[in-house]
């Protein structure tokens, strides 16, 4: 499924009346056993993805890392998945220069 296909399949599973239900994983693995459960897309949650890397939540993990463990977990399965990219690594990120 290309990156067209999964943003529609994602739009797609929200409609009024019954919520998608996003399962948040942190890395490749947990990506393929929740799809492998039965999962329709998946999310990331800033604080596991930190946290499961060694890093403090609040944008303490330095970007191109967490765009590689993005690229992985996307990878990893055709589901859709929602990054949460913490304050989008906005001009106060120390990390990110």
């Amino acid at each position: 499924m290309n990156q067209t296909d999964k943003a529609k399949a994602f739009a797609n599973l929200h409609r009024k009346g019954d919520p998608v239900v996003l399962y948040n994983i942190w890395d490749a693995g947990a990506a393929k056993a929740v799809a492998a459960s039965g999962a329709k897309a998946l999310a990331t949650g800033s604080w596991s993805v930190a946290d499961a890397n060694g890093y403090g939540d609040g944008q303490e993990i330095p970007m191109l890392q967490l765009v590689d463990i993005a690229r992985s977990i996307v990878a990893a399965t055709d589901l859709p998945v929602s990054i949460d990219f913490e304050g989008g690594y906005s001009e106060g990120c120390r990390r990110c220069r």
